[in-house]
């Protein structure tokens, strides 16, 4: 039903001409209509030999109304809550990267570094108070400061100052170390030709295995890279598979939005601005399914300055 027509009314027909039957009915003898030419506002010869006048007014007729972008969905202004964690007395991370629901929706929370402590599931949906476990991720050092960290089925993805991808086995985090080595791969694209340091990105494992990137790009437009084998060459290369584009905000006088952190799953791409305005796309097979974003606004008090985010199992936005 591309157009937007009921679908009974091409089921039964009762015509003056054309060709035969003139009435009938779907799924009852020879469909002889089918073999026709199509004649949309055209200038196309229709059943007979006689060309037909173009007077067709398809844009006054609806247009392809079920083709066009949807609008903007309003915002969702939530209240924040905080987590009722004690932290350890050194830690101020800068990151956080939140489990699949197989690791029980327990979050990590990172320094650039690599110091790190892991929230309990119960503490992060706000459900019991806790204390944070430390861990840290060594061998970052060489390849630059951490700027996303993602949480993969086994390992962390941490992508670097340089671009660079490091995976870290989570094996480690429970003993309090986990070493991280970086993957064979080029590195992520405008990490080296950002002339304002390298954008905001993150990298995680698809379901086939692959690796997949969101990197943001110039004019609020982010990017899905898939890291692919190159046609007919040796060795690997990032491909973009899709993008999205951030909305201007409105209350701040059609502004883009200043992006602080992205991050994704198999269902989601989230990407949070430095107000602490977060931006939910749906994800379906890995790629997005609806142009507008979901936004969710945080109902805080006084100015505020956000870093990460990351999404929990139940859907809930954890924010730092």
């Amino acid at each position: 039903d591309m157009f937007g027509f009921a679908p009974e009314a091409d089921a039964f027909w009762a015509e003056t001409e054309g060709p035969e039957p003139l009435v009938g009915a779907a799924g009852m003898g020879e469909n002889t209509w089918s073999k026709g030419v199509i004649a949309y506002g055209q200038h196309e010869p229709k059943w007979s030999p006689t060309p037909h006048d173009d007077t067709h007014d398809w844009l006054d007729s609806g247009g392809h109304r079920r083709l066009s972008a949807g609008s903007e969905q309003e915002p969702e202004s939530r209240t924040l809550v905080p987590v009722p964690v004690q932290w350890p007395a050194t830690l101020e991370p800068d990151l956080l990267a939140c489990a699949p629901h197989s690791a029980g929706g327990i979050v990590a929370a990172l320094t650039t570094s690599g110091a790190g402590a892991v929230v309990p599931s119960a503490v992060a949906a706000g459900s019991a108070a806790g204390v944070a476990t430390t861990f840290s991720l060594a061998g970052l050092l060489e390849l630059g400061m951490a700027r996303s960290v993602t949480w993969g089925n086994s390992s962390f993805f941490v992508v670097t100052g340089s671009g660079k991808v490091a995976s870290c086995p989570m094996s480690g985090a429970s003993i309090g170390t986990t070493h991280c080595s970086p993957l064979s791969m080029p590195p992520l694209p405008r990490h080296f030709t950002s002339t304002s340091g390298a954008p905001p990105a993150a990298v995680l494992q698809r379901d086939d295995g692959g690796l997949r990137a969101v990197v943001v790009d110039v004019g609020g437009e982010v990017a899905l890279l898939d890291l692919l084998a190159q046609s007919g060459e040796d060795g690997v290369a990032w491909h973009r598979v899709a993008s999205v584009r951030l909305p201007n905000d409105a209350s701040r006088g059609g502004e883009q939005p200043e992006v602080a952190a992205v991050t994704s799953t198999q269902s989601h791409l989230l990407v949070t601005d430095v107000m602490g305005v977060a931006y939910r796309w749906e994800l379906r097979s890995g790629l997005p399914i609806a142009a507008p974003p979901v936004r969710d606004v945080p109902a805080s008090g006084g100015r505020r300055s956000w870093q990460s985010a990351c999404v929990l199992p139940s859907g809930k936005i954890m924010r730092l």
